[in-house]
């Protein structure tokens, strides 16, 4: 049985549109299924369509093969590449497809294949590229999570949500999956430790600013080295990283930047933290919500106070938001950082806890499972 998921309601209508739909994603997020759904929703409708699978045994094994397979589908057709990595010339393919306007692409990759930067590149705005993240707490709760804090332990991998009690040994080989093939293979790193350590220290402290001179000297390993193995994780969405709010391009590039984990539940399953900060792990989970609505994300910082939170997206107004675990009354620093954002990045400013709380204006509050509810 097929469950929905809210990234449907988005891409259905780009189905229709000239430029191809790249879904993007880590690992076991559900691309493929995805892909499949919107090919259904749209054959439902009358309409023609193919779908390939370019790893199967007996997938076309070159550009002119598979080109002469997709001239089968009428014009008009929407033709779903599943793992288009495989063949080396899909960009050819798609760029093919996309400027003859004869049928409507969706193509589905390993993150290691499908960047946003590459596809840009590559394809020259001939495609759009669609993140597939794990599940939302939405979507979590409708596939049957009972709780925020089963979610906070399952996190939202389709097949660990729909299998709870597996979840810790699939989140383990999850990581090792995309550590060996989408970070090392990509980044041709021989010596894996490092990269591996490296991963389970910001897994095991989401929400934490990790220096790049104390850290690259712990594993022995350059700066560069460093940037380099977190641009990777990045890019496979393992990680998200937070930099510090500036009005400068070149310092939010050198600067330490906060990480977490895209999935709480495979951070939570791998962490070699002895201790489990809830409130770091709240945190963690608003930071990716934000990053699944669209907001580019960077924090602020005094000697006295941070707020967790500068939210922007074009359009809209920006977000200051400050994120609190604890209970009872909320500790002034809090608020301090709160206002903090709000006036220095003439921001709108929310307060998110587990319960909600009454503050003074012009501070606004909302309990965290509220708002991730809300979309």
């Amino acid at each position: 049985m097929y469950l929905s998921r809210e990234e449907e309601q988005d891409l259905l209508p780009m189905l229709n549109w000239k430029e191809a739909t790249a879904l993007i994603g880590p690992r076991r997020a559900g691309k493929t299924t995805l892909a499949k759904r919107l090919l259904q929703t749209w054959q439902a409708g009358g309409k023609p369509g193919a779908y390939f699978d370019l790893e199967a045994l007996g997938a076309p094994q070159t550009a002119d093969a598979l080109v002469r397979q997709i001239e089968k589908t009428p014009k008009g057709g929407l033709v779903v590449l599943d793992e288009v990595q495989v063949l080396p010339d899909w960009v050819k393919v798609v760029r093919g497809q996309v400027d003859t306007g004869k049928r409507h692409i969706v193509a589905t990759g390993s993150s290691a294949a499908l960047l946003s930067a590459e596809i840009a590149t590559a394809l020259g705005g001939r495609a759009v590229p669609m993140p597939v993240l794990p599940l939302s707490f939405r979507d979590a709760k409708n596939w049957g999570l009972r709780s925020l804090r089963q979610y906070m332990e399952v996190g939202g991998y389709p097949e660990c949500v729909l299998r709870p009690s597996e979840a810790s040994a699939l989140h383990k080989m999850y990581l090792e999956l995309t550590v060996l093939r989408d970070v090392a293979a990509r980044k041709g790193v021989r010596e894996v430790k490092p990269l591996s350590d490296l991963a389970l220290l910001i897994l095991s402290e989401p929400g934490k600013t990790i220096s790049a001179k104390k850290t690259a000297s712990r594993l022995n390993i350059s700066q560069p080295t460093f940037r380099s193995f977190i641009s990777g994780f990045n890019d496979a969405f393992l990680t998200l990283s937070v930099p510090p709010f500036s009005r400068s391009p070149r310092e939010r590039i050198i600067a330490d930047a906060k990480q977490y984990a895209y999935d709480i539940g495979l951070a939570r399953s791998v962490s070699v933290s002895q201790s489990d900060d809830e409130g770091r792990r709240l945190e963690n989970l608003v930071a990716v919500e934000l990053a699944r609505r669209g907001y580019s994300l960077s924090y602020l910082k005094t000697n006295s106070c941070e707020c967790d939170f500068i939210a922007q997206k074009l359009g809209e107004r920006t977000l200051a938001m400050q994120v609190w675990g604890g209970e009872g009354n909320v500790p002034q620093r809090e608020l301090d950082g709160l206002a903090l954002g709000m006036r220095e990045c003439k921001a709108e400013g929310l307060l998110l806890s587990k319960e909600p709380v009454l503050l003074p204006a012009p501070f606004k509050s909302m309990g965290i499972e509220e708002w991730l509810l809300k979309k």
